[in-house]
């Protein structure tokens, strides 16, 4: 009898063991996935921050924006990039003689018409 008795108290204490170890595994994770959730929730706080920073400086360089443009890309606005500045005034030169071409024509026309050419 008395073995019995002994029996089911060491099956006890090793079944309460069990579950104090689960318990204390259910802690680690409970603290764990707190932990987590803390550094998760402070990374998004610190890229919120950021972003809000970069949007702040966007906002400055817009509103220095022409100077800059002017400043960093050339007058034309091409780029600092002196081979792009070439042909872009390139392309305008021809554009303005086309259109001096054109307006001329245009004009000893209207004078030969006129009978004063």
């Amino acid at each position: 009898m008395e073995e019995s008795k002994q029996i089911p108290e060491e099956n006890n204490s090793i079944e309460s063991s069990s579950e104090i170890k689960d318990e204390i595994n259910n802690e680690e994770n409970f603290k764990a996935f707190t932990e987590f959730s803390e550094t998760a929730s402070n990374k998004k706080i610190s890229e919120e921050e950021l972003n809000s920073d970069l949007k702040v400086e966007n906002v400055e360089t817009k509103n220095n924006s022409l100077f800059k443009r002017i400043l960093n890309d050339g007058f034309d606005g091409i780029s600092s990039n002196p081979n792009y500045k070439m042909l872009a005034l390139l392309i305008i030169l021809l554009i303005n003689l086309s259109l001096f071409f054109v307006i001329g024509n245009v004009g000893k026309a209207f004078l030969r018409n006129a009978g004063i050419m």
